[in-house]
């Protein structure tokens, strides 16, 4: 079987999804065509092995040759070998063929034949090289679990902190509606630390609905991915997920061509991520094709690096999977047993991995070792990370895991890949995208010369931190803070196409009341911000948040009418008439909180400009949903004379709950009205001193990324 596999075309690890799909196909031919010169070759010697009496050489037991060798996967070209649908279903060319046949792929264009004998598949196996419309044929290939029997018992699950998972909580231990299929030997339903965690799954196997486990090692695997959270037990990595449990194999492994047709059960069933901890080191074409399919329905594929140190593994090997090698249990040195050779992702402890166990009479907790229990480590960190940015691509979650790992010392050993799992990391890292998007839609533009105007956010973000806020998860949420706000995520597994889902501060209700929120319904008293609304920071006339207090209830001006009212710091409402040489009138009434909004701010918030959305620039309505940057207006307009630039001039100022909005007549086109710099004084206010210089974290530097939502 060695002999079949030939060199593959490396595929950027960062690559756009548009990319692999574009050389795939030719690639695939290329490779196909050389597959089937190698197995009439192959088949060859198979036919003269069976003739003489001889036995293929194999690892496996005696059996394994036998049943394999009666196996085998056969791709067709649609177009000269028709589907015919007619029950049973089956391919025109291969209706002679005396084997039992069963579609791999929906499409029809993978199948598995099982023949009664050897001799028999070798004879037919013979023929179908030299049949039109065949275009490949191969034999299925025996996959491994990939564990070391382990005594130690590891009272604690140590894997758990040494790869920050009690960190990515804080944000999400897995949305309830996400899928990680675990293609392996079955599930345990009746474990106690799984129950009510697995959905229907199937057993590919015996051909039932019933995935009972009777090695254990697939329960090992999905306990580690998302054991229930409930004070008994274990945790998993990501215990508000489900798991799809899909039964290949038995003691002696897992046939790839049952693998294969369990990947695509899992893509019909709606998985976003597969866990494989299964390996050879022959590959599969019929297997790679199934792992592209995944890949192209953009499905995050993790499986195993393997056992064996000077051993290349498969499918870990293919460019589309997320390879994982294994460390020890501390996570600061590479398992002695890993894989040198396989490509390698990144590396999760392999050693000791305290788990959910499964005997075929009663459940326990036992440590594991291998590779096999690195790689759902990972699938439960990907998982995390699909919960909070659930439109991301499978690259996109390669890389968050990759560029957040922590390298080992020294870095770049063979078969550690980036380094170590940071599962807060990379989890943070989708946090920061879901700002990203949120900035990337009206800021981009700006940034990338597409549009003349001012920021709605600002040009970076000058902190990223986590803030008190009662009734999430953690007691606290994250928020990054821009020049002109502060935006939150309170829950990351709210779906990003919500427009609710990120938002924006109350910072202006809060700078003028004294009274900042720590909840929904909860607030702590300090005093109001002696801060300047708009203008420069050290002016000292223009009026500061704590003056606008005293204008909270003023009663609105009538539709239409001159906006001519001025105020100054002390809070003293005047009206001078010769402002109203800049036209700006009273305009809607927003019921919600009893004021107008000024004509030129209803304008600006009206308006239509270009914007970044769906990967492309294009014009569009700017504020979206209209009240959910500013929030209502909490004021009616007041002029004021405040220094801008050191210079004083005219300034109209409006607060709103979020924001607050500034037109100044002088200024350019495009800069008249501007959103006020909320989000610094909000920082000075609650914290002190702004940070100058770039901060790590920046969501911006994240943009642009795919999946933007319209905001």
């Amino acid at each position: 079987m060695s002999g079949l596999g030939v060199p593959r075309t490396s595929k950027r690890l960062t690559g756009s999804r548009l990319t692999v799909q574009r050389a795939g196909k030719q690639r695939r031919t290329t490779r196909y065509q050389a597959l089937r010169f190698l197995l009439r070759v192959t088949v060859c010697v198979l036919l003269v092995a069976v003739l003489v009496g001889l036995r293929p050489v194999a690892a496996a037991p005696p059996t394994e040759p036998e049943q394999l060798a009666t196996e085998w996967a056969v791709a067709i070209d649609p177009l000269l070998c028709p589907i015919v649908r007619a029950e049973p279903t089956h391919a025109r060319c291969l209706a002679r063929v005396p084997a039992g046949q069963a579609a791999l792929a929906p499409d029809g264009t993978w199948w598995r034949l099982r023949f009664a004998t050897r001799a028999e598949a070798s004879d037919w196996i013979a023929r179908l090289l030299t049949t039109p419309g065949v275009t490949l044929v191969e034999p299925a290939v025996r996959l491994a679990y990939q564990w070391t029997p382990s005594d130690a018992l590891f009272p604690q699950q140590g894997w758990l902190t040494v790869t920050g998972f009690p960190q990515a909580w804080d944000d999400t231990t897995g949305r309830a509606d996400l899928l990680v299929a675990v293609i392996d030997s079955g599930v345990a339903a009746g474990h106690p630390d799984l129950a009510g965690k697995l959905v229907p799954g199937y057993d590919y196997l015996h051909r039932d609905p019933e995935p009972d486990d009777e090695v254990g090692h697939g329960t090992a695997v999905a306990g580690i991915i998302a054991a229930a959270a409930d004070g008994r037990g274990i945790a998993g990595g990501a215990p508000g997920v489900r798991i799809l449990p899909l039964k290949v194999g038995d003691q002696s492994g897992a046939s790839s061509l049952l693998i294969a047709e369990a990947i695509y059960g899992a893509i019909e069933r709606g998985a976003r991520v597969i866990n494989l901890s299964l390996g050879a080191d022959t590959p599969s074409a019929t297997l790679e094709r199934a792992i592209e399919e995944a890949y192209d329905r953009s499905i995050v594929f993790v499986a195993a690096a393997g056992n064996t140190p000077d051993a290349v593994t498969f499918p870990a090997s293919y460019p589309e999977v997320i390879a994982v090698g294994g460390a020890t249990a501390d996570g600061k040195r590479l398992a002695s047993f890993s894989s040198r050779l396989t490509r390698v992702d990144l590396i999760a402890p392999a050693e000791n991995v305290l788990t959910t166990s499964w005997d075929g009479r009663q459940p326990g907790w036992e440590p594991r070792t291998g590779t096999s229990f690195a790689a759902p480590i990972v699938s439960a960190a990907a998982a995390l990370v699909r919960s909070v940015a659930p439109d991301s691509s499978v690259e996109w979650v390669r890389q968050s895991l990759r560029e957040t790992a922590r390298p080992l010392d020294p870095p770049g050993q063979p078969g550690t890949g980036s380094g170590l799992l940071s599962a807060s990391g990379a989890v943070q890292r989708a946090v920061l995208r879901r700002f990203a998007q949120t900035w990337q839609r009206t800021d981009l533009p700006v940034a990338a010369g597409y549009a003349t105007r001012s920021w709605l956010w600002g040009p970076s973000a000058f902190a990223v931190t986590r803030e008190p806020y009662e009734g999430t998860r953690s007691g606290t949420r994250a928020v990054v803070y821009f020049d002109k706000a502060r935006l939150e995520l309170t829950d990351p597994e709210r779906p990003p196409e919500d427009p609710w889902a990120v938002t924006s501060g109350l910072l202006a209700r809060e700078l003028i009341t004294g009274l900042m929120q720590t909840g929904d319904a909860t607030f702590v008293p300090r005093q109001p911000a002696a801060v300047p609304v708009a203008g420069d920071p050290d002016d000292t006339s223009a009026p500061t948040y704590a003056t606008l207090a005293n204008v909270l209830a003023a009663p609105p001006l009538a539709e239409g009418e001159a906006v001519v009212q001025t105020i100054d710091r002390s809070g003293r409402v005047g009206r001078d008439e010769g402002l109203a040489q800049y036209g700006v009138r009273a305009g809607p009434l927003v019921p919600e909180t009893g004021h107008r909004v000024a004509s030129v701010f209803w304008d600006f918030l009206q308006q239509e400009s270009i914007v970044y959305e769906s990967g492309q620039f294009h014009s569009a309505r700017l504020f979206w949903p209209f009240f959910a940057v500013t929030g209502f207006p909490i004021t009616e307009a007041y002029w004021t004379r405040a220094k801008v630039g050191g210079t004083e001039r005219d300034v109209l100022v409006q607060c709103f709950e979020r924001r607050c909005l500034t037109y100044t007549p002088e200024n350019p086109p495009g800069w008249r009205v501007e959103l006020g710099n909320v989000g610094q004084h909000y920082y000075r206010w609650r914290y002190g001193a702004v940070s100058a210089g770039p901060i790590a974290g920046d969501p911006t530097l994240l943009a642009p990324v795919e999946g933007s939502r319209p905001r």
